[in-house]
């Protein structure tokens, strides 16, 4: 995007004296003079707002930070609340009763009765502790989430500013093409107008297809010798592997929420689909707790997307993945391969239990 000085710089050219013409050359330039001050102003307030919503990215990836580490807090806590469940199933408990029967005498008692207490204690602090890494989690989540809706404001906003500054050029362009002998100077200003307004829209939708994927043509296959055309993770509700993939992903359904998208989701990494364990697009080995997602190679700049991360909500949940594999997966049909840390925070025991579901998701 061309910085606002240069920008006014160019629309602010001296032009040549007109000369006497008719009554409609005369609004044309009236119109062009018009056009280049508010299109001056537009300029720097698209940059300024673009400014901010680059600021609140560098925001967003720091909260990025928190909201992972509170988020792993949160799943060590309940393996270790699981962990004290199991054990009491296993040793049917240590209750007063069975500690006074065991007991042979008041000190053993007494050595007991001690032993129970800071059992019961240590399973209290245990669970008051998992209170707070939920709360935690959650005000991190809040915060991460409430800056990523400024930033679609105001990419939004700057959006509005482009399509201002092409009405803008265009109102100026009914009144010049009333002026049919007009001087060819007018016509070069109209010209350098509609290229800034052009350069300002090239620049928004660069934006945005760094933001968004958009429907396209398939994009070649990884690199990565581990994704051979592997059936978006293998879950129950995947296509499967025989059928190739073909055709490009389709566009996501938009949510009613600012810059979240629906789409369903699958799920990969077990011993039955032979991805536990294999290495991803961008390097990492999918594991039993891996916190990452595959999106379709057939989105566009596919690769482009590896290490950035995703919020994804379902059944009232929400977790926060790396995007750091590419699959076919149905030709893009989904948009979405969860590996066993997130399918698991949301519940769901197995490839098999999670098979396809709808989500709602974001990139960060």
């Amino acid at each position: 995007m061309l910085p606002a000085c240069a920008l006014a710089a160019s629309l602010c050219m001296p032009l040549a004296a007109p000369a006497a013409w008719a009554d409609d050359v005369s609004d044309a330039q009236a119109a062009l003079d018009q056009a280049e001050s508010r299109l001056k102003q537009i300029v720097e307030e698209h940059d300024a707002l673009q400014k901010e919503a680059d600021d609140l990215q560098v925001q967003i990836d720091g909260a990025i930070d928190g909201v992972m580490d509170a988020q792993r807090e949160v799943q060590d806590g309940r393996a270790r609340l699981g962990e004290m469940l199991t054990y009491e199933y296993k040793t049917g408990g240590v209750g007063v009763l069975k500690v006074l029967l065991e007991s042979e005498n008041l000190d053993d008692l007494l050595s007991n009765l001690h032993y129970v207490d800071s059992v019961q204690k240590a399973q209290a602090d245990e669970i008051e502790l998992q209170k707070q890494r939920e709360e935690a989690f959650n005000a991190a989540l809040d915060d991460m989430n409430d800056k990523k809706d400024q930033q679609m404001v105001k990419i939004a906003d700057a959006e509005k500013k482009t399509e201002e500054a092409a009405a803008v050029v265009a109102t100026a362009e009914t009144q010049l093409s009333k002026a049919q002998d007009a001087a060819q100077a007018e016509a070069d200003r109209l010209a350098a107008l509609k290229a800034q307004a052009d350069a300002l829209a090239a620049a928004e939708q660069d934006a945005a297809a760094a933001e968004e994927p958009q429907a396209s043509a398939p994009a070649p296959a990884p690199e990565s010798p581990a994704q051979p055309d592997r059936p978006a993770a293998g879950g129950s509700g995947s296509t499967g592997g025989a059928a190739p993939d073909s055709g490009a992903a389709p566009a996501p359904e938009a949510d009613q929420q600012v810059g979240w998208k629906t789409g369903a989701a699958s799920a990969y990494g077990s011993q039955a689909d032979g991805t536990l364990g294999a290495t991803t697009a961008s390097g990492a080995v999918v594991t039993e707790s891996s916190m990452g997602v595959a999106i379709p190679m057939s989105w566009p700049n596919a690769r482009s997307y590896l290490g950035r991360q995703v919020e994804i909500r379902y059944g009232g949940m929400t977790v926060v993945a790396t995007v750091n594999d590419l699959g076919g997966m149905g030709g893009g049909s989904r948009a979405l391969d969860l590996q066993p840390g997130v399918w698991k925070a949301f519940g769901a025991s197995s490839c098999l239990d999670w098979g396809v579901r709808t989500v709602s998701y974001r990139f960060l």
